[in-house]
């Protein structure tokens, strides 16, 4: 990012798609909760780590992320499989151009390898349960 972003309004359109959407909000992000429960079970043995939600907290999980050693080789070989992983972080906050300014660009060594294992896999509420265990069968072949 070069420059610090900005609180935008909604225009019109944009609010009467997300009015109609809203009533279908917490069912979604129910399915979004279910959905990574069942990533979690089936991932437990499986050398990644899962996210972590603490007891008072509530997840609607907008992205599901995932950390591993091996994140681009297990990218790659899931893509091959026709599962689209994605880094959606790939760049630690401090080292973006639009905050250079702050001075942290070297002192935040947890943060950058951080951002160089973690992957987020296919999460959307109306994700089959079929489908999160091709994913993970095929990142149990892929590590």
């Amino acid at each position: 990012h070069d420059f610090v972003g900005v609180n935008s309004r909604l225009d019109e359109i944009q609010a009467a798609c997300l009015r109609v959407k809203l009533k279908y909000l917490d069912k979604w992000n129910q399915n979004r909760r279910d959905i990574a429960t069942l990533y979690n079970k089936l991932l437990k043995d499986i050398p990644v780590i899962t996210p972590n939600v603490k007891e008072f907290a509530e997840h609607v999980y907008h992205l599901y992320v995932i950390k591993s050693a091996q994140r681009d080789s297990l990218q790659k070989k899931l893509s091959e499989k026709n599962i689209l992983p994605q880094i959606h972080y790939p760049i630690p906050v401090h080292k973006q151009k639009a905050y250079q300014e702050l001075g942290c660009d070297d002192k935040l060594p947890v943060t950058e390898q951080i951002c160089k294992e973690i992957l987020s896999l296919p999460m959307h509420p109306f994700l089959r349960e079929n489908d999160i265990h091709t994913i993970v069968e095929a990142i149990k072949s892929s590590l």
